[in-house]
């Protein structure tokens, strides 16, 4: 049986790729206490969090999710919330409002899609071993033209930004590795 997915037409068309995300899709708060003010969620967090000190697992779980309510966010990842990093890491009202601060800045600033790179192939076509996670600039490095037709799990990319928004996410950190890995196929300008 002849095996014909292509992850890298699913994951372009399905929008599963970073550059395919819209701006709207970003970082959006949950609950409408969500929208608050950063000053205003730390007004409203920390009586929260004094009271999770010393509450049994059952009221403990109740105040987490009241605390969810100012943290939640959606994303096109799902979202998340940074609830929990209030309850184990604060050991202040000053460490809650550190946590609140630094984290609302940190999704204030990832709602804006920003490139720091560009992948530049110095070959025609890269090819991607998705079990191995390597790079190689030769078609057959890891199958046969056999097992390729029979599907072996391997992406190929003539474009360096369609290399960088599949395999590294635009991950700058992650293609600056395999820039260093991998000199001779690719370089990040």
């Amino acid at each position: 049986m002849e095996n014909n997915f292509d992850l890298k037409k699913f994951l372009v068309e399905n929008k599963l790729t970073i550059n395919s995300k819209l701006l709207s899709e970003n970082n959006s708060p949950r609950y409408p206490e969500g929208k608050l003010s950063v000053e205003d969620k730390i007004k409203a967090i920390v009586p929260l969090w004094q009271q999770l000190q010393g509450a049994d697992s059952a009221t403990y779980e109740e105040i987490k999710d009241k605390i969810d309510r100012y943290t939640a966010y959606d994303n096109p990842n799902g979202g998340g919330s940074y609830s929990m990093a209030i309850a184990d890491d604060a050991k202040s009202a000053e460490d809650v409002a550190k946590i609140v601060k630094k984290s609302e800045a940190w999704l204030a600033s990832s709602t804006e899609p920003s490139s720091t790179h560009s992948v530049e192939l110095l070959v025609p076509k890269v090819y991607f071993n998705v079990e191995t996670g390597e790079l190689s600039g030769n078609k057959n490095e890891w199958y046969t033209d056999d097992e390729l037709k029979a599907g072996a799990d391997q992406t190929s990319y003539t474009s360096g930004e369609e290399l960088d928004d599949v395999v590294f996410s635009n991950d700058h950190d992650q293609a600056s590795d395999f820039a260093e890995r991998y000199p001779n196929l690719i370089k990040i300008t």
